[in-house]
């Protein structure tokens, strides 16, 4: 089934994004909760309809089902006298994290959609502005070889300068804090780091790891930056994880946990027009790495040219290179490097491919 657009917010164009995702995302991804609610919403005009206040390019179900969560979760800690009332309390019991109890054996959706239609008002807020903004730690276990891969960083002394665009809450600007196992004994990182990221090697080739990684600049630019200190955007960020998802939502909380002992800046702002500006911050003796993962298919083909155009310009003074992690559309992703130096592109590799939340890795077999 090909991936539909994500752009299109008439009731029909709709239903095919959802349609996708019963039929492919959600069992790609293993959840069966949001296979039987995409399957709902897929054939329900009422839902449909509330989907439409969801903005263009960003993926529907994703927004909705974590508006829903969210919501929930805001409910499960109202003070006393707020308690949840009782769609609440049914829908509550297909979210590990909020029942604190396995996934009945039963459909999601009757629930779903009583609990979608009688909070409209308090949902539609959250469809308007909500984004996709998921923050997956996993998704390191796919960057950090290609940091090793890079002549760059190893010219440097293993100095890196990075800057991410779409950094969220920036916890992926702190990989090299985190543990890899890779399988076959291929382990990275401190032995007593968390989260720990398992990686599943595929095909015949090993992914490089750098020996160390100097990391002496962390910095992003997003449009809206999740604040760590804010409860309701961390939580829209916990929202943002799928029910059968413990293990995405125990690295995340890991990585939270120690978030503040490695200081990142980030700024809002938009990395199409400004990424030059930032790239110009970086420090002149480290390598200079502009990274993304899963942030450029929310970006329109002219930004993307603007944004490549603007690394080349800023490779004219000293070299900088990007690496991007991004859906192929045919249920994996593709890691790849372009290398800019003297105003040009240099190189355009493509490095692997892997999971879309970085649970396995081909290195070198895109």
């Amino acid at each position: 089934m090909e991936l539909p657009g994500f752009g299109n917010r008439d009731v029909e164009s709709l239903a095919e994004i959802f349609r996708y995702y019963a039929k492919v995302e959600t069992p790609r991804l293993d959840s069966r909760v949001y296979e039987l609610l995409s399957a709902g919403v897929a054939e329900d005009p009422a839902i449909l309809e509330l989907c439409r206040e969801i903005p263009a390019r960003q993926p529907a179900p994703n927004v909705l089902f974590a508006a829903v969560q969210d919501l929930l979760m805001e409910q499960a800690d109202a003070r006393p006298g707020r308690e949840p009332g009782s769609s609440a309390r049914s829908l509550a019991r297909f979210y590990p994290a909020l029942a604190g109890a396995p996934i009945p054996d039963a459909s999601p959706w009757p629930d779903f959609r009583a609990f979608c239609l009688e909070n409209r008002e308090r949902l539609v807020p959250r469809l308007r502005t909500g984004r996709t903004q998921t923050c997956v730690v996993h998704r390191c276990a796919v960057i950090l070889p290609a940091l090793a891969t890079l002549p760059r960083i190893r010219e440097a002394g293993s100095r890196v300068a990075l800057l991410e665009i779409g950094p969220s809450a920036g916890l992926n600007l702190r990989l090299d804090r985190y543990r890899y196992d890779y399988g076959g004994g291929q382990v990275w990182g401190a032995p007593e780091a968390r989260p720990v990221l398992a990686c599943e090697r595929r095909g015949a080739n090993a992914p490089p790891l750098p020996g160390t990684l100097d990391v002496v600049t962390r910095r992003g630019v997003d449009l809206d930056p999740i604040d760590l200190e804010d409860p309701a955007a961390v939580r829209w960020l916990r929202a943002l994880v799928w029910p059968e998802h413990a293990w995405r939502l125990r690295q995340m909380d890991e990585a939270l946990a120690h978030a503040a002992s490695t200081p990142v800046e980030i700024e809002a702002g938009d990395a199409t027009r400004e990424i030059g500006r930032h790239v110009a911050r970086l420090p002149r003796d480290a390598a200079r790495v502009v990274f993304a993962t899963h942030v450029l298919y929310q970006i329109p083909e002219e930004g993307r040219r603007r944004l490549r155009e603007a690394l080349a310009e800023a490779s004219r003074e000293r070299p900088v290179d990007f690496v991007s992690m991004e859906s192929t559309g045919r249920g994996d992703s593709e890691l790849r490097w372009l290398g800019f130096e003297d105003g040009e592109r240099r190189t355009n590799e493509v490095l692997a491919r892997a999971d879309s939340h970085g649970r396995w890795l081909e290195w070198g077999e895109a």
